[in-house]
């Protein structure tokens, strides 16, 4: 047999009142715990984020250009420097033709690498030299001067040579330090400074000489 319990109205109420006050404390402990854990990933994520205006990381391997980005040959006869170029184009005919409209590039020069030609009016061993050598239409290309295919001596020293801050430091009167520089070097240096007494238009005067004629200095990007 069953007996039902009986229950007044002012226990039923506080039954109601308690199961009410516990839903609520349920629901405000979960809303804390989902903060708190928002919060969290929140600042996990904005650790990773970057700034817009941040600059980049530097890849892997970069590190080791720096020298090269000071115009400072390596140990494998590379060296970088920086020219002002004023075109690339599909063909030589183009290049010529653009070169032959404007008497401003009376010193420039072009040069063909890969299957494509640039005209270039300076050569210079660091990015700023070059940016202040920059005029209307123009930009900063760098390229290193490959010399490791070449002998030590001769035409496989031009890297370092043209790493020369000043024209006369270009210049060897002794015969001893004349020895092992690439073919007709004082006579040319004579013959470019008759163009320009600039070491920008020097030095690419100079490349534009040596590597077309050498079979082992390359022009690389």
């Amino acid at each position: 047999m069953r007996f039902k319990k009986k229950y007044t109205t002012g226990a039923l109420a506080m039954a109601v009142f308690h199961g009410f006050l516990m839903g609520i404390g349920g629901v405000l402990l979960f809303g804390f715990i989902v903060m708190s854990g928002d919060g969290q990933g929140s600042k996990a994520k904005g650790d990773d984020t970057v700034p817009v205006d941040a600059p980049a990381k530097p890849e892997k391997g970069e590190a080791g250009k720096k020298g090269d980005a000071a115009g400072e040959p390596t140990a494998n006869r590379r060296t970088a420097f920086f020219a002002v170029q004023h075109g690339m184009f599909s063909t030589g005919e183009a290049a010529q033709s653009f070169l032959a409209a404007d008497a401003n590039l009376r010193n420039a020069a072009i040069f063909p690498v890969g299957d494509k030609f640039y005209l270039w009016s300076s050569v210079h061993l660091t990015d700023s030299e070059a940016k202040d050598a920059l005029t209307a239409d123009t930009f900063v290309k760098p390229f290193t001067l490959d010399a490791a295919a070449c002998p030590p001596e001769g035409e496989g020293k031009l890297p370092v040579l043209l790493a020369a801050k000043e024209p006369a430091s270009l210049k060897f009167e002794d015969a001893a330090q004349a020895a092992g520089l690439p073919k007709d070097w004082n006579q040319n240096i004579t013959a470019v400074e008759q163009i320009s007494g600039e070491i920008g238009v020097i030095r690419l005067q100079l490349i534009s000489h040596y590597v077309p004629n050498s079979g082992c200095l390359k022009i690389e990007f």
